[in-house]
């Protein structure tokens, strides 16, 4: 579990630079926000997740440090594997085709190729979610078919680049796919 910890956190803040597509100019992207919080910081967090009733449509917001330390076990080996076939054909200005550990394609390929089954990739913004930053993860098969996924985790301005190099992580599926909660279970929850 620390070691869980320790990763996320490290995805949070680690720089995913600047990019053409940033909107958002110095100091509006998510690593260089997270980057002036301590790991202490996110897990003292009062809350894991608040509801918006200010507003006509009341809303969840859902912490993803504790979402993803909650649903998510670090495979340590399983990434020693993965880094090691990235570097067997690394990108470089020398090697433009070769492998990148943020690279979605590469993820991709890499999780077909140990689970054997077609990759799929998922963004947390193309639909409902409540998580407080967008995740972008590889899985296989259909949804309950692998409990392996890469993780990726957005640090950028605009959701169309900046993304972290790929972890991968055993999850437990009911709690990591429960990142959108509809009006009336927010209601529900407010009242009960």
């Amino acid at each position: 579990m620390e070691k869980t910890k320790e990763v996320i956190y490290q995805m949070l803040i680690e720089s995913t630079g600047q990019h053409m597509l940033d909107s958002g100019g110095a100091y509006g992207r998510h690593w260089e926000k997270n980057q002036t919080r301590s790991l202490e910081d996110f897990e003292n967090d009062e809350t894991h997740e608040f509801f918006d009733t200010d507003t006509e449509y009341p809303y969840r917001v859902k912490s993803l440090f504790h979402h993803l330390v909650d649903s998510c076990d670090y495979l340590e080996a399983e990434n020693k594997r993965f880094n090691d076939w990235i570097n067997e054909d690394k990108y470089s200005y020398e090697n433009p085709e070769g492998r990148c550990p943020s690279s979605m394609g590469d993820a991709e390929d890499y999780m077909s190729m140990r689970h054997d089954k077609e990759a799929r990739t998922f963004n947390t913004y193309n639909g409902e979610c409540d998580l407080s930053q967008t995740i972008q993860f590889v899985s296989v098969g259909d949804t309950y078919d692998c409990d392996v996924i890469a993780l990726s985790i957005h640090n950028g301005c605009d959701v169309r680049g900046g993304y972290t190099d790929y972890k991968l992580f055993r999850i437990e599926e009911d709690y990591f796919y429960d990142w959108y909660m509809e009006e009336d279970r927010i209601q529900e929850a407010l009242s009960g």
